[in-house]
């Protein structure tokens, strides 16, 4: 029975092989081949029958191949995110394949669009980086600029370089020596904060009552709103969005909507992948159905949430239901991996 059931497995994974490939209905005759000839293609039906009556594989129309169900693409999906990292020989090669090429780019790309497209490159699917959102980046300073009259540009200073401002009007005019103080006395609280520490109450021990900078200070903080509330997402790269509308699923102009619907909208993908229950240190899978949004049921996600120094994004691949799994998983692994490494 066991030596079945492993049959079955592996008839199930040529199946979904050989369909992500040429997204037409599979024989028996080719999965037999597939197998190397070691199972006679009359065995290969009768298993093809077993696990179609699992809910596994389905007939469609008078076709004698089968195609996966979304029951079937998730089993052969949990069995290869359980196999250790060097059993499936696709697994192994995609990794190589992505990590030739970092290497051959020499160090890691700062640009998060070359990342997005070597992710879509490598998987035949769209490839997508979210980078960290403000909510994660680290503030080092923050710095008060006299303006015409009672107004004073404040202007936060976060890690990599990265720019806050917001422009506030004062009930009075504040000596420039007075604003220095202030900056100095914000810039100590909020040093190597995030701007969601900072937004949670840093600042709220401000008094002031207790000196001229401290009232200062708390009477432009609480002027300038914005400039830690109502955070920014992260900076979105998306690639490779042409590339996968070639495929004959778009020839039915649902499916094709419904993807333009979610990648033609920025907020959409953002939205889309901070719904996801990601799990830090795992690749996630959803299928079909599984998928939050119900424009994306005709398709399949993978990502993986990334995090260095306190700073989370995502790194996610978007594509059919036939997506080649082993590539978009490994692919996936290595560039969260060296994302996530010190640089």
């Amino acid at each position: 029975m066991a030596r079945r059931e492993d049959r079955l497995s592996e008839v199930l994974a040529a199946v979904v092989r050989l369909y992500s490939r040429t997204g037409r209905p599979v024989s028996s005759s080719l999965v037999a081949r597939w197998l190397g000839g070691d199972v006679s293609s009359a065995t290969v039906r009768a298993d093809m029958h077993r696990l179609e009556a699992r809910g596994l594989l389905a007939k469609p129309h008078t076709s004698a191949g089968r195609v996966p169900t979304d029951a079937g693409f998730r089993y052969f999906v949990d069995r290869l995110l359980q196999e250790e990292p060097d059993v499936s020989p696709e697994l192994r090669a995609a990794r190589r394949e992505v990590e030739r090429r970092l290497a051959a780019a020499g160090d890691r790309p700062d640009a998060l669009q070359r990342l997005a497209t070597l992710l879509a490159e490598t998987t035949g699917s769209i490839g997508i980086l979210l980078g960290p959102a403000w909510d994660s980046v680290r503030a080092q300073r923050l710095a008060l600029y006299p303006k015409e009259g009672r107004r004073v540009l404040l202007v936060l200073v976060l890690e990599n370089a990265l720019v806050r401002t917001e422009l506030v009007t004062g009930d009075r005019e504040y000596p420039p020596d007075l604003l220095d103080a202030a900056a100095r006395l914000l810039s100590e609280r909020i040093a190597g904060r995030t701007v969601a520490e900072i937004r949670s109450g840093v600042l709220d021990s401000l008094d002031a009552r207790t000196g001229e900078a401290d009232r200062c200070a708390r009477e432009l903080v609480d002027r300038a709103p914005r400039l830690f509330a109502d955070p920014e997402p992260g900076r979105l790269e998306l690639a490779g969005v042409e590339r996968v509308l070639e495929a004959p699923e778009f020839a039915d102009p649902e499916p094709l909507k419904r993807l333009l619907r979610v990648v033609g909208s920025p907020r959409a993908v953002v939205d889309v992948l901070r719904r996801l229950p990601l799990r830090e240190n795992d690749v996630s899978v959803w299928i079909g159905a599984e998928n939050p949004l119900d424009d994306l049921h005709p398709f399949s996600l993978v990502a993986t949430p990334f995090g260095a120094g306190g700073r989370h994004g995502v790194v996610a691949v978007l594509g059919l239901r036939r997506m080649p799994y082993e590539r978009a998983i490994g692919s996936v692994q290595v560039l969260w991996r060296n994302l996530a490494r010190p640089h």
